[in-house]
This record gives structure tokens, C-alpha cells and sequence, in this order.
């Protein structure tokens, strides 16, 4: 399965901002309840953790080494986060080229 890396590195660099602009929010007074934000960013900040795993994992490194048996566990996130990555099979596109 080939990533599609463009729109990996795309997709960071936008939830980066989202969970910079949450911190802001977050680190400023709290005039209100502030628990879905607090949730949000919880979110966020894992769903870039998995892309960053799935990124490290494709160049054959590991994003995350304090979980018990990291290379086992940056597999299956990294397996289950790249179908959302992946790439249409250019040699399945062409003509008499299905498998």
C-alpha cells in the first residue's frame, strides 16, 4: 500500500494549528466551563499522535516508545490510520492491469 504522503503532511500541519489555537484558548482565563475543549484537544492531540506514528512507521522508525512492545503497537496503528492514507494502486488504474 503506498501513503499518500502529501496529504499526510497536510493533514499534521492542520491539526497542529487546531490544537495551537485550542491551547490558546485553553491557557487564556476560564470564564466559562471549559471541558469540551479540554475534550477536543484530548482528540486532536491523539489523532496526531497516530499520523505521526504512521509517518515514523513508513520510514522504518517509531514515533512512540514508552507503550509495551512499540513495534507492535505502532503496526497496528500505523496499519489501521494508512487506509485513510492510502493511495490508489496505480497499476490497478490501468487498462487490463486488475489483479
Amino acid at each position: 500500500m503506498t501513503i499518500d504522503s502529501e496529504r499526510l503532511r497536510a493533514d499534521m500541519a492542520a491539526l497542529a494549528g487546531e490544537c495551537r489555537a485550542l491551547k490558546d484558548v485553553l491557557g487564556t482565563t476560564w470564564t466559562r466551563p471549559m471541558a469540551d475543549e479540554q475534550r477536543h484537544l484530548a482528540r486532536v492531540r491523539l489523532k496526531v499522535t497516530e499520523l505521526c506514528v504512521l509517518r515514523a512507521w513508513g520510514r522504518g522508525k517509531l514515533h512512540v516508545r514508552s507503550v509495551e512492545e512499540p513495534e507492535v503497537w505502532a503496526a497496528r496503528v500505523a496499519e489501521r490510520v494508512a487506509k485513510d492514507y492510502a493511495r490508489p494502486d496505480e497499476d490497478a488504474n490501468a487498462v487490463g492491469g486488475g489483479r
